[in-house]
């Protein structure tokens, strides 16, 4: 008998084999890394795309061998062999996959080769010739023994780390597949009957193959494709744990850096407290020790101690306001957290507001040798005053401590239905990089050791929140050498708008503070 196969089916076969052996690795080692639940899923997915793949493989080889007689096709033995291998390589995977053990791997890869070799000869019985089919034991024996071997070697290399193993596998796998079904070829032997002389194989055959192939490709595809986005999710969602991470790191060390920024600030006041404290308990003690024996309290030695009382009581004040300060700004911003803002609104003019903050800052401006200049349009605004006036105060204080500057503009502008405030200085600037860092919480561009200046570095994130909870927002500019100017945002609060909104300049001149004047 002339024998023949059609090496275009035979080409295809193999690259399906391929192929599929290289999805079913993939998916197979995917599952190996992923929680005990999303491994089963997983391991199902790969078992099923391996018993399409091979079932598909052999019968597109089944195809490409034409002997010279009639054949055909039993359709429900055709279709056993192909639950056989679903269904086999299905138990064979779980197996090994679940219990990850060197005993369960052999016995997930024998149940593997034998299910694919009992799908293969499934097939063959299935096939059906017009003439004596002699079978090779030997042969038979062989490609059994080559499936089991070669798939339990396949499942071991699935077991291992790196990229690598995943071509061992596929490789061990696709000869699994391939040595299985030619050397079941070699065992099988037909004697052909009586046939007419110009009869052949019909090509509907090679037509049947192309629609197997491709459909086993789109089924194979369809599990790489959920590999693909699985692995893709599964990499944004560990990217964002990163990030998270590395977020909740920061912050950390941020909040480790404000504890140790906040137990300064409270020590310096406390320290003053304490130690004026202690002056003024004993001041009348001190004053009476000097007096000679039986010398009377007189009228100045009272003025003196009443000095000195009013001295250290004033500076006993100003560190009790700036204790005071210091909590009502960790207060403000827990309740900020708690989403605990109260707006109290009011009709005001926001000139008022500029002359007020102004004016208390004119003592820390003449220390700073700065200027300050005030800017207003004419107009009466509903909104929070005291929280308005709160987010001016941080603004102007950190352009005084922190920009070095010789001048500070802080305007009022209408914008739209609503008005801006601004705070424009010419100091030293912020870095670029530093921009979006400086509203964050316990988070402070000086660090403990090096910082020249007090404060808790709340102020920011404060004013940013008060300027959100208005509906607003504050925005910064900055160039280093050059200056920073913070806008913060109050819309839909403009109640009354007065015709010619101008700057006054002798507002300025009344208003303006130069302390090197």
């Amino acid at each position: 008998m002339h024998a023949d196969h059609d090496f275009a089916l035979v080409l295809l076969a193999a690259a399906l084999c391929t192929f599929g052996s290289w999805v079913v690795s993939s998916l197979y080692r995917h599952a190996m890394t992923r929680p005990k639940g999303q491994a089963v899923i997983w391991y199902f997915v790969a078992a099923v795309t391996a018993g399409i793949a091979i079932w598909c493989t052999h019968f597109i080889a089944i195809l490409a061998y034409q002997p010279d007689t009639p054949v055909s096709f039993d359709l429900q033995l055709t279709f056993a062999s192909l639950m056989i291998a679903i269904f086999g390589c299905t138990f064979g995977i779980l197996l090994a996959g679940m219990f990850k053990t060197k005993s369960a791997t052999v016995l997930g890869g024998t149940i593997f080769g034998l299910s694919v070799s009992a799908m293969h000869y499934a097939g063959m019985v299935a096939y059906r010739v017009e003439g004596t089919v002699i079978w090779d034991q030997n042969y038979l024996v062989a490609s059994v023994v080559l499936s089991v071997l070669l798939s339990t070697l396949a499942l071991f290399f699935g077991r291992r780390q790196g990229k690598k193993y995943t071509l061992r596998m596929t490789l061990a796998l696709s000869l699994a597949i391939i040595t299985l079904h030619f050397t079941g070829m070699a065992a099988f032997k037909v004697t052909a009957g009586e046939m007419a002389a110009d009869y052949s194989n019909p090509g509907e055959f090679k037509l049947i193959a192309f629609v197997i192939a491709g459909t086993a490709t789109l089924i194979v595809l369809g599990g790489l494709f959920t590999y693909f986005i699985e692995n893709r999710t599964r990499m944004e969602s560990i990217e964002e744990l990163r990030k998270a991470r590395d977020e909740a790191e920061s912050a950390s060390r941020a909040k480790s850096e404000f504890m140790s920024v906040l137990s300064h600030e409270l020590r310096t006041p406390l320290t003053i407290i304490i130690g004026y404290a202690s002056i003024l308990s004993g001041i009348k003690d001190k004053t009476t020790s000097k007096l000679k024996p039986d010398e009377p309290i007189t009228e100045t030695h009272f003025n003196t101690v009443g000095d000195q009382a009013q001295l250290y009581g004033k500076r006993v004040k100003v560190a009790g306001k700036h204790l005071l300060t210091i909590i009502n700004e960790i207060l403000d911003y827990t309740s900020i957290e708690l989403n605990d803002i109260k707006l109290d609104k009011t009709t005001f003019a926001p000139r008022d507001v500029l002359v007020e903050v102004e004016d208390q800052f004119k003592g820390l401006a003449s220390e700073k040798n700065a200027e300050l200049e005030t800017e207003w349009d004419n107009m009466t605004v509903r909104a929070d005053r005291s929280r308005c006036q709160q987010i001016l105060i941080n603004l102007i204080g950190n352009a005084l401590k922190f920009s070095q500057a010789s001048k500070i503009s802080i305007r009022a502008k209408q914008q739209g239905t609503g008005f801006r405030f601004e705070v424009e200085d010419n100091g030293c600037g912020i870095p670029e990089k530093d921009l979006q860092l400086i509203f964050q919480a316990f988070t402070q561009l000086e660090s403990s050791d090096n910082r020249k200046e007090g404060g808790t570095g709340l102020g920011l994130s404060i004013s940013k929140k008060l300027s959100i909870a208005h509906g607003g927002d504050i925005r910064v500019e900055s160039a280093v050498g050059t200056g920073t100017k913070f806008s913060v945002t109050i819309p839909d609060s403009l109640i009354v708008e007065m015709p010619g909104a101008q700057i006054e300049d002798s507002g300025y001149k009344e208003n303006a503070f130069t302390a090197a004047a």
